[in-house]
């Protein structure tokens, strides 16, 4: 009834008062599928009505209504359910029913319902009625035709560690239980889709991880041994495979090398941590040396004397102290400039750090820009960075700037390659157990190393 002569019958009923009643009341389900001339029909009929009459307009298309119609009406949106409060309401009814069952049956049938707390409750009826008055998880997966947790939570770890054997038992698992490989697929996809948002928000505060707390704290400790980089990764490829699988007429085949491909995928790091710029690079390496301290415990509580253990931990705890002083400067310099001068932090951004001290910093300019190289040469902007630099610092000398060009800063680079060989050769002096015997015995410390001939 979308017509024009449907809503000129409409208006022809309502001048006549309810035999029953004060309102006659109308509703239009799905008043989108009106046409123009019959929305043009009752526009009349919308501004003036009759003082009885009260039209309930219902669509779930709502940029379909012209603005004329809009504009006369009073506008309610409904929204979907959360699955936390569909969960709360049958848990309610189970309680008040008698029905024995567990959080975990109810997150079930509370995401099926998909935002609808009818559809909750018939899913809930239907479980009853199948399960009795004691409801199994298992029966229940069966039931609603669900993935079946364990197995998905197999799945997913096997994808996180990148394990190809167990990866394969879960895909034997799926064929076996017959499970559809499109919903698994979904189900998979979900729970990366959690992943993400637990990674950036661990406390879920506000919820967008609907899950039980047991399933939140097992995906927390799965989100440690992962990176951002591989989780939107992973993610993006199971939404392609998901796309791919209604291409092909076999599901399985393509769920199946989907998962193995993503098992043998390598594994993805940031890149920020390698920003030549950045002084955040310093607590990497306190980390390091904590971890060292750790292990020379560890190590020389079996193997040589506490005087040896207190000689390296002392060495050690000032070479903490030293980065942490200099840690204090951890906000990167960039972000400095970000606020300050944008233009000079885009040239920044392309200059390489390659030999710095307290009062002077050397940088290299790429050879094949040239805008950069006449740019980053005028004095007022070399002075200018100068200035930016000793306040980011905090040091009351003015920091002294040099740029290298072309082979420069080959000659740079080889400087730099004798400094990284020598404390090489240091390291390797420092982690000699002779060479520390010694250095315990005499209370000495290494000053020169020679390379010996060969």
């Amino acid at each position: 009834n979308n017509g024009v002569e449907a809503i000129r019958e409409l208006k022809d009923k309502i001048s006549y008062m309810p035999s029953a009643g004060s309102w006659k009341i109308y509703i239009i389900d799905e008043v989108h599928m009106l046409s123009n001339s019959a929305f043009n029909a009752l526009l009349k009929t919308l501004e003036e009505p009759p003082k009885h009459i009260l039209f309930i307009m219902a669509t779930t298309e709502s940029h379909k209504i012209p603005q004329t119609v809009l504009s006369r009406s009073q506008r309610l949106d409904f929204h979907l359910l959360s699955p936390h409060l569909i969960k709360k309401q049958l848990e309610k009814i189970c309680k008040k029913g008698g029905v024995l069952t567990s959080e975990e049956v109810l997150w079930m049938i509370a995401k099926q319902a998909r935002g609808s707390l009818r559809d909750g409750q018939n899913l809930l009826d239907q479980v009853i009625t199948f399960c009795g008055e004691d409801l199994n998880p298992e029966k229940v997966t069966g039931l609603l035709g669900l993935s079946d947790p364990r197995i998905l939570l197999k799945g997913l770890q096997a994808l996180i560690h990148r394990e190809e054997e167990k990866m394969i038992s879960v895909i034997e698992s799926l064929k076996i239980k017959g499970q559809e490989p499109k919903l698994f697929l979904q189900n998979l996809i979900e729970s990366l889709r959690d992943l993400i948002f637990l990674k950036k928000n661990p406390l879920n505060e506000p919820k967008l991880v609907q899950a039980s707390q047991q399933d939140i704290e097992l995906m927390k400790q799965e989100i440690v041994k992962i990176s951002d980089e591989e989780l939107h990764f992973l993610f993006d490829m199971l939404l392609k495979g998901e796309r791919e699988m209604s291409l092909c007429f076999d599901s399985q085949l393509v769920l199946g090398v989907l998962l193995l491909r993503l098992c043998n995928a390598p594994r993805l790091e940031s890149i920020l941590p390698l920003n030549p710029l950045s002084w955040d690079k310093k607590k990497t390496k306190v980390n390091q040396i904590e971890s060292n301290i750790d292990s020379l415990k560890s190590e020389h509580q079996t193997t040589q004397g506490k005087n040896l253990l207190d000689q390296e931990l002392n060495r050690s705890s000032k070479e903490k102290a030293t980065v942490y002083k200099d840690f204090e400067k951890r906000f990167d310099f960039l972000e400095f400039l970000k606020n300050k001068d944008q233009t000079l932090m885009a040239l920044v951004e392309n200059l390489q750090l390659r030999k710095k001290t307290p009062q002077h910093f050397c940088f290299t300019v790429p050879e094949n820009f040239s805008y950069l190289k006449n740019k980053i040469s005028e004095p007022g902007l070399h002075e200018l960075l100068e200035n930016e630099l000793t306040k980011f610092l905090e040091t009351t000398k003015k920091v002294k700037i040099e740029f290298l060009y072309g082979e420069t800063s080959q000659v740079c680079l080889r400087e730099e390659k004798k400094t990284r060989e020598k404390e090489g050769l240091l390291k390797t002096a420092e982690s000699n157990s002779f060479v520390n015997e010694v250095k315990g015995l005499f209370g000495g410390k290494i000053k020169t190393i020679v390379k010996s001939p060969e």
